[in-house]
């Protein structure tokens, strides 16, 4: 079920959330699958995550007290991305090595993209303008991403 926002609050809202369940999942990997030949490309990636979130979180200011209707968005956005959170992305070798986890997060930035750019078109008003934002916000992370992948060939 795609989250359904009417504002630009519960746009960020989502956003918020989704950046959270990337976080909670480059956090359990550093835990779990920290090799040296992943440990900078992981860090990295939750750096980029973690700026993700505050570039939202300072968007949304002062509006995010959590009402009943954004609890309800945070908890159907946690499902759109990763899904099957980590031990899905193990088991599709995304922490092997550098260039596979680089491939790993491509692959889910331009889901974030596709996801976005659908809830836009879902929506109209500044709902509509925030998750434009947002998905140019990702296209940014999923170009520089592509970028290290293209140089890494």
């Amino acid at each position: 079920m795609n989250p359904q926002a009417t504002n630009a609050q519960e746009a960020l809202t989502i956003a918020i959330q989704m950046e959270k369940r990337a976080i909670g999942l480059y956090e359990r990997a550093q835990i779990l699958f920290s090799t040296p030949k992943v440990a900078d490309a992981l860090q990295w990636l939750l750096e980029e995550e973690r700026h993700h979130l505050k570039t939202f979180v300072t968007m949304l200011g002062d509006e995010g007290a959590m009402d009943e209707k954004s609890l309800l968005l945070s908890a159907q956005a946690a499902d759109v991305l990763h899904p099957g959170g980590l031990m899905a992305a193990a088991r599709e070798r995304a922490f092997e090595d550098e260039h596979s986890l680089i491939v790993y997060a491509a692959r889910e930035e331009e889901s974030a993209v596709q996801h976005y750019q659908a809830f836009a078109e879902a929506c109209t008003g500044e709902a509509r303008e925030t998750f434009l934002l947002i998905a140019q916000e990702e296209q940014e992370h999923l170009h520089t991403l592509n970028t290290l992948l293209e140089s890494d060939t």
